[in-house]
């Protein structure tokens, strides 16, 4: 059977993420204190940690979230081989851990530059995001263009995120709510996929140029325009102009379901499934968050 893995990114972590997964699997234990070594501190004491303060922060958030990904997706890949990946954002690195196109080691410190890259641009560039429900693309997109933001994420048809500096946020979301939108802020400490964070690309375009990428076994839907692809070259430019354009989510969506309408979701939290049974909630999907859940 043919299935399509997906793999959830930043604002899927969760207080005592991997905790279960450590004291029951050698699997888990290895990569996680493996991950200490490489990274030069205990991302295990953050992810185990009950107080979440430290853990949403874009440094640690994003190898916790992908560190706990790629554990999951070892155990269960016993059982289940991906036709096709996709990652939202973050997530999709994950992806390319699942398609082989790098060893974990590779994608764990290309993961570490990005995101902190990623948090300078933050210290630098105060932004925020929110989510726009019930509004079309053509007048969110007049919006942004009137209020010096953008769109973020393209997530269905009735959910798009908008992203900028706080005033331009607060100017957008006054504009939309006067038209009948709703609009809820996220929980998020940055502009992200915005050009707020132009300024991380240099050191992720040099993160993924040094590392070796291999032929991936199967291919992966590039967030940056819904595309599946296998030519290494192309992934890495996909990647790197990801940062700062929109997660075209609906699109890639629809193009994993051309393959199979199968999907397993991975990641700390059930994120993904809810917005994909909005694009086509005849798709099947099963989640895997935890211990518990293999």
């Amino acid at each position: 059977m043919k299935n399509c893995f997906i793999f959830s990114g930043q604002g899927s972590h969760r207080p005592g993420m991997s905790a279960n997964l450590y004291q029951n699997s050698n699997l888990a234990k290895e990569r996680i204190e493996l991950s200490n070594k490489i990274l030069g501190y205990s991302i295990s004491d953050i992810m185990f940690s009950s107080d979440e303060e430290k853990l949403r922060k874009t440094q640690y958030a994003q190898v916790a979230i992908f560190i706990h990904s790629t554990i999951i997706f070892d155990i269960l890949n016993d059982k289940f081989n991906p036709s096709i990946v996709a990652g939202h954002s973050l997530g999709e690195f994950s992806a390319l851990y699942a398609n082989k196109s790098y060893d974990f080691e590779t994608g764990l410190k290309i993961v570490s530059v990005r995101a902190k890259a990623m948090a300078e641009c933050e210290n630098q560039n105060e932004g925020k995001m929110s989510a726009v429900i019930g509004s079309s693309h053509t007048l969110i997109k007049k919006i942004c263009e009137k209020t010096d933001c953008q769109i973020a994420n393209i997530n269905s048809e009735s959910q798009i995120v908008i992203s900028g500096s706080d005033n331009s946020i607060f100017l957008a979301t006054q504009m939309l709510k006067d038209l009948g939108s709703k609009v809820i802020p996220l929980k998020v400490s940055g502009a992200f996929h915005s050009k707020l964070m132009s300024e991380a690309k240099p050191a992720l375009f040099n993160a993924i140029n040094t590392s070796t990428f291999n032929k991936p076994v199967c291919p992966i839907v590039s967030n940056y325009d819904g595309i599946a692809r296998n030519d290494k070259n192309e992934i890495k430019n996909a990647l790197i102009q990801q940062i700062d354009n929109p997660v075209l989510w609906l699109k890639s969506v629809n193009t994993l379901k051309e393959i199979s309408s199968s999907f397993i979701e991975i990641g700390p939290k059930k994120v993904l499934g809810n917005i994909i049974k909005k694009i086509d909630d005849s798709l099947i999907i099963t989640n895997y968050n935890c211990y518990s859940d293999l």
